[in-house]
Parts: C-alpha cells; sequence; structure tokens
C-alpha cells in the first residue's frame, strides 16, 4: 500500500460535474464532509456518493483526500472502514444541506441498526464555514472532531492549514489523536494526486481511471 502523501484530483474523482454547481455563488460556504463505509462495495459507495454530492443544486466539490482503510468505532465485530473527507463550496443553508446528505445515504440503502455500527454510507457535516450550530438535527462543527484520526488526517491532507472555529490549528490536534486508530489507518493505493485540487497533477493511478476500469463509472 502507498505511504506517500497524495490527495485525489477532483476533475478525476467526477468524469462530468454537474455545470449548475459551477455557477458562481453569492455567500457561499466552505463544507467539509466526513464519508464512511463498512458493508457492501464501499469503495464505490464512496465514489458515487462524491459524484451525487456534486450534483446537489448550488453545491461544488472543489476537493477530496484520498480514501483510508480505519479501524471502527464502538463494536469492534465489524469490518474496517472505508473514510474520506470531501471539501465543498455551497450557498445552501447548512440544515438543508445535512438533509441532502440524508437522501444519499439513502439511496445507498443507509439503515442505523446500532450506535457506531454497521454501516453502507454515512456522510457527516463537519463544518460549515466558520458557523456553529448545536440543535437536535445538526451539531457543526461535528463535536468527535478531535477524537477522529479517520476526519482529522483526511481532512488535514486537503488543507494543511486549516483552523478550527475556536481559532486552533488543526493539526495541532494530531499528537492528542488515539494512537491504534492512527497506526492502524491506512492510504488506499489506487488514489492519486499529491495537491488534492481540482487539476492538480499526480503520478499514481487516477482514481476516475481505476473506477472505470473497476466499475465502468
Amino acid at each position: 500500500m502507498d505511504k506517500g502523501r497524495c490527495a485525489v484530483s477532483v476533475s478525476n474523482v467526477i468524469p462530468a460535474l454537474n455545470t449548475e454547481s459551477y455557477l458562481i455563488m453569492t455567500e457561499s460556504k466552505k463544507v467539509y464532509i466526513g464519508m464512511g463505509s463498512n458493508l457492501g462495495d464501499s469503495r464505490r459507495h464512496l465514489l458515487e456518493a462524491i459524484r451525487e454530492i456534486d450534483a446537489v443544486p448550488g453545491v461544488k466539490v472543489t476537493a477530496c483526500s484520498s480514501l483510508y482503510s480505519t479501524k471502527p468505532v464502538g463494536p469492534q465485530d465489524q469490518n474496517y472502514f472505508i473514510n474520506a473527507v470531501a471539501e465543498l463550496e455551497t450557498a445552501i443553508e447548512a440544515h438543508e444541506l445535512l438533509r441532502e446528505m440524508f437522501k444519499i445515504e439513502n439511496r445507498h440503502h443507509r439503515v442505523r441498526v446500532r450506535h457506531w455500527g454497521e454501516r453502507t454510507l454515512d456522510l457527516d457535516v463537519l463544518y460549515y464555514g466558520n458557523e456553529t450550530f448545536c440543535d437536535d438535527e445538526l451539531k457543526v462543527p461535528h463535536p468527535e472532531i478531535f477524537n477522529r484520526a479517520f476526519v482529522v488526517i483526511p481532512l488535514l491532507e486537503i488543507n494543511p492549514e486549516f483552523t478550527h472555529n475556536d481559532g486552533r490549528k488543526l493539526r495541532d490536534v494530531l499528537p492528542s489523536l488515539p494512537v491504534d486508530d492512527v497506526c492502524a489507518m491506512r492510504r488506499l493505493s489506487y488514489l492519486e494526486n499529491r495537491s488534492g485540487r481540482a487539476g492538480g497533477k499526480g503520478k499514481w493511478l487516477t482514481l476516475r481511471a481505476w473506477s472505470k476500469y473497476r466499475y465502468g463509472l
């Protein structure tokens, strides 16, 4: 498995991006979405989810991390997860964006059987600009971010200088992440791109090429 630093070019993740989403949006927010799956064909669930997120009117996917194999949180009698983080720009209100994520989860037959249990697809709103929400439907920033290696490491891959709402650099959290979780993480080897930005160049097999070969996407 590749242990070098790499990230995914959005131009390779999504062969035909939603042109409507590329319209200039006023008062757009930079949003980070945590993605995870450990049931079914997890790679395909995440590949398709990125494309489906970009297809939401008013949403533009601007970057995506590599995919990572990660140890499950909570019950250990389940498969390892595949996780990633996507960066978006959107003018959609936060709660409406969350509902759009639920729609995508439902299309992938997400069933909530037990807390921190198995799922075909999990999409969490991690950050919504610099705004804070704490209600029955939405808690942003996600309250578990600082405890989740599978969130912090992929997000820093996209944006190494990312700053939390309270002014702390997210990279300062790295030393306090659970050591076992960090050691168990593995970046999947077919992904490409050093920059993680649309149009960036990498030397590895592209996600688009791999998904076309494997799934015909």
